[in-house]
């Protein structure tokens, strides 16, 4: 279709004004700008007409630049304005008011001011995840198939494509809003749970004493009279360091404090280091921080180092999905110094967040807070360190390190007491990382007997296969299909996500569960499981994944981006659009499902275990929360076995990671259970292709393999079973 004219709407706009996006036809041909720079001026058509084109064009800009100049003929004169050097953005809800340069865009206007919009594909402007509503102003857009014509019409745009010209007020959609995860445990419920009846052992120690003042008969250094009872008090100080920083404020706090002081020593594996005087107070609570770096959720607990039980724990999103939703996105964000730096900042803000919410709910000092705890995939790992994750991309993808030294609070910018620990839990490979060790440690797989195959689904799919004696671990990409990226309707599983859903077999319409039973506004990822499970069983779509248009039903429809079928109407959601899933996206979680199911089986395959001798199936994440195991089975995602050896976990990674702040014990073990894990690497194996082949139809190409799926499918439709 030609394009319009943008004043004389029933002409052709064969002329292009690359400044303001706007097409001219002949009566309109004049420079918007004539007299002013124009940035755009080399690639100006009309310029050049005015410039250099044939009388007769010549004389047509000419008119249509008089045109321009008179005033009352007759037809209303657009007022062409000249953009201001810098503009207002508000950002709504929240009223939050920043200035920012004319010509950024509205994505950057929001990442530089830390106001968060979901991006997934971080800003290239393909997924549509930062969809926002103008609500007054202009922007100058692109063009896009990422809005529908009612999203248009509503005053969306993409905030990645959409320029800042003058002052604008936007507001960003609850779906594209970060919201915290809370975790509703009681503190002494998650020591009891996790802990047991391990010793309680951070790495820091806290010894109170009353130490002799200086006399010209005892004239000994402030160091030494203080090291001499530290050994009186039991405390190891053969290998003791202090840092210049601490040594300068014993010294004032020895005398400020009467020489009777609290001395804090942190275990940093090589040393025992002096890092801070406090006053004489055998009562006094000193916490650690233990924190799980998700590529798209971070948690953390505060916890009370003398009795190890969490007096806190907030969580957030992770700052760095305005990058893109999984790893591979992460390193492209972090090249060249200044993404480094990028990347790095986002991850420190995101768990200084954190850190703030902590100590504004429990009320404690932050310079209370003595030891840290980091477990993460080994990109979140050397983005929190600010270490270059380009070589984890390329082969043979090896990481800057895998095994840390205690360093400190410091080193990295936390808003802790800068000289408190820093154990980073140690991870395996590129692709297997801190948090994967941390879930084997939680799930006490390294003291089984029994095979057991331990599956943390997340943006990343990494499985470990073993049991206390060997341990085979892998990855694949899964993608994050099911914490919602490349879904339009997809979320994480807060409150207003749909987490099941039941399809009728003979009407074909759904019923649902949603989060807090509120209003739905989305589908997390079990509830997408549940979907295809039950539109598979209902004979809704077939086993390509494809939907059936003979079935009599306006659930089924065809848009201009294809078919779609619609989960929820506009009315009975918490939105301004119906919640649908279309055919794409069913064929996006269809490469997920088929990557988790390819990676399983290449992984039995590789070290010649049979299904049958799985005793256990573990699956950790905050993504199988809800998850229906028998609807994960009947889409193929999981292997056809006894239902009973699944079990969920939970988030095993903040297990893990609580686990290592509090136990000397569990911190020994992680460095072991990080050398004894075997990596195999599937990126260059035919076998996980050819695996990852045959599982991209429902549930599988190999119908053998899914013996219950068809008994269960016969029986739904039959009406003998509840799905």
């Amino acid at each position: 279709m030609e394009p319009k004219c943008f004043r004389h709407k029933e002409e052709t706009g064969k002329y292009y004004c690359a400044k303001y996006g706007r097409y001219l036809c002949e009566d309109c041909l004049a420079c918007q700008d004539p007299t002013i720079y124009c940035k755009f001026r080399k690639m100006c058509m009309i310029w050049e007409i005015i410039r250099f084109g044939t009388p007769e064009m010549q004389e047509k800009a000419a008119a249509a630049l008089k045109k321009e100049k008179e005033i009352g003929d007759g037809e209303k004169k657009e007022d062409i304005k000249k953009i201001p050097e810098t503009a207002k953005v508000t950002f709504l809800p929240g009223n939050t008011v920043v200035e920012v340069k004319t010509g950024t865009t509205l994505m950057d206007a929001a990442r530089d001011n830390d106001v968060y919009i979901n991006a997934r594909c971080g800003g290239k402007g393909v997924c549509g995840s930062c969809k926002v509503k103008l609500k007054s102003g202009d922007l100058k857009t692109k063009k896009t198939t990422l809005l529908n014509d009612e999203d248009i019409e509503r005053g969306y745009v993409l905030a990645c494509t959409s320029e800042i010209t003058g002052d604008v007020k936007i507001e960003i959609p609850d779906e594209n809003k970060a919201r915290a995860l809370k975790i509703v445990e009681e503190g002494s419920e998650i020591r009891k749970k996790l802990l047991g009846n391990r010793a309680i052992k951070p790495m820091l120690t806290v010894s109170s004493v009353e130490i002799p003042p200086p006399t010209l008969d005892d004239p000994s250094s402030d160091l030494e009279r203080t090291r001499k009872a530290l050994k009186s008090d039991g405390i190891d100080v053969d290998e003791q360091s202090i840092s210049l920083e601490a040594l300068s404020e014993l010294s004032a706090d020895l005398r400020s404090y009467n020489w009777k002081v609290s001395i804090s020593i942190l275990d940093r594996g090589y040393t025992k280091e002096i890092i801070r005087t406090t006053p004489y107070d055998r009562d006094r609570k000193v916490y650690g921080l233990a924190v799980d770096m998700g590529t798209t959720s971070v948690v953390g607990y505060l916890v009370d180092l003398s009795s190890a039980e969490v007096i806190g724990v907030a969580s957030s999103q992770n700052r760095q999905v305005v990058c893109g939703e999984d790893v591979i996105s992460r390193i492209i964000c972090a090249k060249g110094d200044e993404g480094l730096e990028r990347l790095h900042n986002y991850a420190m803000k995101t768990i200084n967040d954190i850190i703030e919410e902590l100590v504004t709910v429990t009320k404690i000092n932050r310079r209370d807070i003595l030891t840290f705890v980091l477990a993460g995939n080994t990109v979140m790992t050397q983005s929190v360190l600010k270490l270059d994750p380009a070589s984890i991309r390329t082969e043979p993808y090896v990481p800057v390190g895998v095994r840390f030294p205690v360093w400190q609070a410091k080193d990295i910018g936390l808003n802790i007491h800068p000289l408190a620990g820093m154990y980073i839990v140690p991870g395996n490979a590129a692709y297997v990382g801190g948090d994967i060790t941390a879930g084997i440690i939680a799930s006490g797989l390294n003291h089984k007997d029994d095979i057991t195959l331990f599956i943390d689904v997340g943006t990343n799919g990494e499985m470990v296969l073993g049991n206390k004696n060997w341990m085979m671990t892998a990855s694949c990409s899964a993608g994050p299909a099911f914490e919602g990226g490349g879904i339009r309707h997809g979320m994480r599983a807060l409150p207003g996500a749909i987490d099941d859903v039941q399809i009728d077999p003979a009407t074909f319409e759904p019923e649902y569960i949603v989060i807090d039973n509120i209003p739905p506004v989305g589908i997390c990822g079990s509830g997408m499981i549940a979907l295809i499970g039950s539109l598979f069983m209902a004979g809704v779509i077939d086993s390509s994944s494809k939907l059936n248009d003979n079935l009599k039903t306006d659930r089924i429809r065809e848009t201009e981006h294809g078919r779609e079928y619609v989960v929820a109407w506009e009315k009975d959601t918490g939105l301004e659009e119906d919640i649908y899933i279309s055919e794409s996206e069913i064929a996006i979680l269809m490469q997920s499902k088929a990557a988790v199911y390819g990676g399983i089986m290449t992984l039995l395959n590789k070290a010649e275990i049979p299904l049958e001798s799985i005793n256990q199936f573990l699956i950790a994440g905050g993504f199988g929360k809800h998850i229906d195991f028998e609807m994960a089975i009947v889409m193929g995602l999981l292997p056809d076995i006894d239902i009973k050896k699944y079990s969920y976990l939970g988030n095993s990674s903040i297990a893990g990671a609580y686990l290592a702040l509090v136990s000397q014990e569990i911190r020994e073990e992680m460095v072991e259970v990080s050398k004894q894990m075997t990596y195999i690497d599937f990126s260059s194996s035919n076998m996980f292709y050819e695996e990852y082949r045959k599982a991209m139809f429902l549930p599988h190409t190999d119908h053998r393999s899914f013996p219950s799926v068809f008994k269960r499918i016969e029986d739904f439709r039959s009406g003998n079973s509840a799905r």
